[in-house]
């Protein structure tokens, strides 16, 4: 995969941008059908969403794009009202962007020739290992709910995250890297 780089350009900035509006289009309608069936108190479909986007733009992307494709996306939750949990998104993703983008920058500089696969199941593994302290804020300190149903949302959002999150986002990375248009020359080296 091509080495990223610290600074996005204006196309580059722009596709993380229009990543996070594609993210925010979809994540009103699954996070309110997550509402819907959960009363906000989980959000396995926005979960998917929005990680999926999150793994794409850390990807091609780093740190930087990872942020604007997460925060465009929770601020079109916050000023939709998508979930009841919306105000608290921005924050959240903030921190698996940060996170998640230096590791993908790092993995472009120490591995420059590393497999999409791989770089994908390493950037998965390391939001599920987020998800660890970040599903125990959202579950026990925001939501109020025993530590009981934070043991048992836990492995329900590790599974989503190296499951779904993860096939789902390699499908769309493979399918980008097939119309080469979409990105700058050096994004065009990434490997499957």
């Amino acid at each position: 995969m091509a080495r990223i780089s610290r600074k996005l350009h204006g196309r580059e900035r722009i596709t993380a941008i229009m990543l996070g509006v594609v993210a925010g289009v979809i994540a009103m309608m699954a996070e309110r059908a997550d509402a819907i069936v959960t009363g906000g108190s989980a959000t396995p479909l926005g979960f998917i969403n929005t990680y999926t986007w999150l793994l794409v733009s850390a990807a091609m992307f780093g740190p930087v794009g990872a942020v604007l494709t997460t925060e465009v996306q929770a601020f079109l939750g916050l000023i939709t009202g998508a979930n009841p949990l919306s105000w608290l998104w921005p924050f959240i993703n903030l921190i698996y962007a940060v996170v998640v983008g230096i590791v993908s920058q790092s993995l472009s500089r120490l591995y420059p020739s590393i497999k999409l696969r791989t770089r994908l199941m390493l950037l998965s593994l390391t939001c599920a290992i987020l998800d660890v302290p970040l599903t125990y804020v959202v579950v026990v300190s925001v939501l109020g709910l025993p530590f009981k149903f934070y043991l048992l949302a836990l492995p329900m959002y590790v599974v989503l995250q190296l499951g779904p999150s993860t096939i789902i986002s390699y499908a769309i990375l493979r399918s980008i890297l097939r119309a080469p248009t979409l990105l700058s020359p050096k994004h065009r080296a990434i490997s499957g």
